[in-house]
C-alpha cells in the first residue's frame, strides 16, 4: 500500500519498513525503522524533557510538538565543553537535499568542527541510495564511526557484531549523562532496542512525520473556493474547479492515495484482531479508494507527471501554484515556506472527511522514530566521545546549539527577519550535512519564514493528530519484512498505480493482496504480532 503513489518504493530505506505503508514522504526522512520490541524493563532510557525554554504553544496535552513564534533573543549556550576529543568523528548518514559545498568552501562546516573539537567527516548519500550503499559499505567492513543503519537482513545479528552495546551508557538514569538524548520520549527508544540492548539512538518524529493534505489557501480563496470539504464528492467537485489543462495546472501534484484511504477508513498499516494482525491491504475500504482515485486521474485532476519525478518536484508545483493541493508529512512545512515562489502564499491543512458525509476521517499517526544511528564497534573505546557528540546534535529548540546547527552563521547563513533567523540562499546550501539523521532533538514548530505560520501548523496538527490511527507495530522488527518487504512493497505499490491510472482494473487489487500475502505478508504478519505480544 502506497502512503504517496509511484515514489513509495523509494520509502522502504531503513531496515524493518512496514511492508504497506511507510511512514512519510517529506524531506524530513523516509521510512520506519526496524526495533525488535522484546523485554525493554529496566533497560530503556529515562525520559528527562528539556525544560529550558517555555513554547509559546505547548502541544503536551495533544501529543504534538510545541510551537514557538519567536527565538529566544538570548539563547542559553547548553553544552559549555566541546564534545569532541580532538580526533576525527566519521558518520554515515543519508541526505535529502542537494549535497552541500566540501569543506574547503563550507564555512558552517568549517565552525562546526571548531565547535565540536573534533573535524567531523560526513559521508553523505542521497536517501533513494541509501540502502544500497550501507550494504555496500557493510560488506566492505567500512562502517564509520557513527552510522545510520540501513535496510539489510538481519539487523539483530548486524549490530551484535558490528555495533557497540550502549544499554551500560544509557539504560535508565545512567543517560542523564546525556541530558539531551535523556530529552528523546519515550516510545522512540523501540526502534533500537534489541535482544534487551540498547544498540543506537532514535531519530525521534512522532506525530510531525503524519501525512495530511496541504492547500494554498490563497489560491482558494482566488478562486472563491472552501478548503472544508464534507465528503469524496466536495472533494471531487474542488479539485475540478482549481483544475485548468489549458493553463497547465492541475488541483493535485501526485495522487491523494493516502488521504482517500483515510477517507474509508483504511487503517495504518495494521489492525489488531485479539492476537493476530491484520493487514490494511485486507480492508473493505480499498477497492473503493481505488476506484476513487481512478476518478480523479482519469479527469485530470492530478498532475501528469505525479506518477514519476523526485519529492523535491512536489514542492515547485505546489510552490509555483501550479497544483495547488499536495500530500506530505507535516514535517514538510518548513521547505514548502522555503520554495514558495509567492511570498505572499498561504498554507493550510485540509483535514480528510469520511467519504460518505458522515463525520470527520482519522490521518494516520507518524512513527515515533524514523531510523536510528548506531556506534560501530571499531570506535568502541572512544564511545563516550561519540554519545557526548549525538548530544550535542540533540541540544533542543532555543539553545545556542540549535541556532547554530539549523541556522548556521549569522550574516552567511542566515539573517535575522523580526528578531527571527531565516535561512539565505548560501545556508540553505552550507548547513544540509545530514546532522539530523545522526541525531537530532525532538521536532518543535518553528517557522520564521512567514508570521503565522506556527500558529497554523499548531492548530491543523492540534486537529488532527490526537484522533490519529498509529500503527501498533511501528518500530517492532519483522525479518521477513527486512528480507522480502520492500520487493512485496514494489510490487503492491506498482498494482495501485496501475489501477489508479487505468492500465488494469479494480478487481485485480484482490489477487494482487493473494500474492502479497502468500509470498511473504502471512509471514511478516506473523512476526510482526510476535514482536508485538513479546513488546507488551
Amino acid at each position: 500500500m502506497s502512503n504517496h503513489d509511484a515514489r513509495l518504493s523509494r520509502r522502504t530505506l531503513l531496515a524493518g519498513a512496514a511492508a504497506i505503508g511507510l511512514a512519510g514522504c517529506s524531506n524530513d526522512g523516509r521510512g520506519g525503522s526496524a526495533g525488535a520490541g522484546g523485554t525493554t524493563a529496566g533497560v530503556r532510557p529515562a525520559y528527562q524533557p528539556y525544560t529550558g525554554v517555555k513554547p509559546d504553544l505547548s502541544g503536551v496535552e495533544y501529543k504534538i510538538p510545541n510551537a514557538f513564534t519567536r527565538y529566544p533573543a538570548d539563547p542559553v549556550q547548553a553544552i559549555t565543553t566541546p564534545p569532541g576529543d580532538g580526533k576525527p568523528i566519521d558518520v554515515l548518514t543519508y541526505t535529502n537535499t542537494p549535497i552541500p559545498p566540501k569543506l574547503e568552501q563550507n564555512r558552517f562546516w568549517q565552525e562546526l568542527n571548531r565547535r565540536v573539537g573534533s573535524p567531523v567527516t560526513v559521508n553523505l548519500t542521497p536517501s533513494v541510495d541509501y540502502n544500497q550503499k550501507f550494504a555496500t559499505v557493510l560488506a566492505g567492513d567500512r562502517l564509520s564511526d557513527i552510522f545510520l543503519v540501513g535496510g539489510v537482513p538481519q539487523v539483530p545479528q548486524m549490530l551484535e557484531a558490528k555495533g557497540v552495546d550502549l544499554t551500560p551508557h544509557l539504560s535508565g538514569d545512567k543517560i542523564k549523562k546525556y541530558p539531551f538524548l535523556a530529552n528523546i520520549p519515550e516510545a522512540a527508544w523501540n526502534v533500537c532496542i534489541f535482544g534487551g540492548k540498547i544498540m543506537g539512538v532514535p531519530i525521534s518524529r512522532g506525530a510531525i512525520s503524519s501525512n495530511a493534505m496541504y492547500s494554498r489557501a490563497d489560491i482558494l480563496k482566488k478562486h472563491g473556493l472552501q478548503g472544508d470539504i464534507k465528503d469524496l464528492d466536495e472533494f471531487f467537485e474542488l479539485c475540478k474547479a482549481l483544475t485548468d489543462k489549458r493553463q497547465n495546472r492541475f488541483a493535485l501534484a501526485a495522487s491523494p492515495t493516502v488521504f482517500v484511504r483515510n477517507m474509508y477508513g483504511v487503517p495504518n498499516n495494521w489492525s489488531e484482531n485479539g492476537k493476530t494482525l491484520v493487514s490494511a491491504l485486507e480492508h473493505e475500504g480499498q477497492e473503493d479508494a481505488l476506484e476513487a482515485l481512478r476518478k480523479f486521474w482519469s479527469s485530470g485532476y492530478i498532475h501528469p507527471d505525479g506518477f514519476s519525478g523526485q519529492n523535491q518536484d512536489l514542492k515547485v508545483r505546489f510552490g509555483n501554484g501550479s497544483s495547488a493541493l499536495v500530500v506530505d508529512t507535516f514535517s514538510a512545512w518548513p521547505s514548502y515556506l522555503q520554495t514558495a515562489v509567492d511570498k505572499e502564499a498561504e498554507i493550510a491543512i485540509i483535514g480528510p472527511p469520511k467519504h460518505d458525509g458522515s463525520g470527520a476521517a482519522p490521518i494516520w499517526l507518524g512513527v515515533p522514530a524514523i531510523g536510528f544511528a548506531a556506534i560501530s564497534k571499531k570506535a568502541e573505546a572512544r564511545v563516550e566521545t561519540l554519545l557526548a557528540y549525538m548530544n550535542y546534535l540533540a541540544a533542543p529548540f532555543g539553545t545556542q546549539e540549535y541556532l547554530f546547527r539549523k541556522y548556521g552563521l549569522p550574516g552567511l547563513d542566515h539573517k535575522v527577519v523580526d528578531g527571527n533567523p531565516v535561512l539565505t540562499e548560501k545556508g540553505f546550501s552550507e548547513v544540509q550535512l545530514g546532522l539530523m539523521y545522526t541525531a537530532d532533538a525532538p521536532w518543535t514548530i518553528f517557522l520564521p519564514e512567514k508570521p503565522g505560520s506556527a500558529e497554523a501548523e499548531f492548530e491543523a496538527m492540534k486537529k488532527l493528530c490526537p484522533t490519529a490511527l498509529a500503527d501498533p507495530v511501528a518500530g517492532l522488527y519483522s525479518e521477513t519484512n527486512v528480507r522480502k518487504g520492500p520487493q512485496l512493497t514494489t510490487d503492491i505499490t506498482q498494482i495501485t498505480n496501475d489501477i489508479i491510472q487505468g492500465r488494469k482494473p479494480v478487481s485485480a487489487w484482490a489477487g494482487a493482496v493473494k500474492k502479497w500475502k502468500s509470498g511473504g505478508g502471512d509471514k511478516i504478519a506473523e512476526e510482526f504480532a510476535q514482536a508485538l505480544h513479546s513488546s507488551r
